[in-house]
């Protein structure tokens, strides 16, 4: 049982990345035939996709950090071209994102409450620890 409930807080953080980015990703997929017409902007829109994923994980482990505003501005016109057809969708997209986020904070409200009970749970067993050695150091 002890397994199970080490698994329950990596995979509530699984959880929460997914729903944040679930209703972003379904929408693309959906419309992908929209965006992927020729085969320049498939390879425009896939080399655009995985810079974003490079970014986006740079950013998520902390180790982005943009040289100057003119490195910034640089990189955000390479990304719109070369996501020019997605740009067209961004208001459904930032919609989606929001939704994904919403979800996501609901995700953390269970993690945090989750962890809380964890800290109390091995809180009790050292207090009770403790307790059961000063009682028998006297009896």
């Amino acid at each position: 049982m002890k397994r199970v409930k080490g698994l329950k807080i990596p995979l509530l953080y699984l959880l929460s990345f997914l729903v944040s980015v679930f209703p972003v990703a379904i929408y693309f997929f959906v419309n992908a035939d929209r965006y992927f017409v020729t085969v320049p902007d498939k390879v425009k829109i896939t080399t655009g996709l995985i810079c974003l994923c490079v970014i986006v994980f740079l950013k998520v482990m902390g180790k982005l950090k943009m040289p100057s505003r003119a490195v910034l501005f640089g990189l955000v016109t390479v990304m719109c071209y070369l996501l020019e057809r997605v740009l067209n969708d961004l208001i459904v997209f930032s919609f989606l994102a929001l939704v994904g986020e919403v979800l996501d904070m609901i995700c953390q409200y269970y993690i945090k409450r989750e962890k809380e009970k964890r800290i109390a749970e091995k809180t009790a067993q050292i207090t009770s620890r403790e307790i059961e050695k000063a009682l028998n150091g006297r009896v």
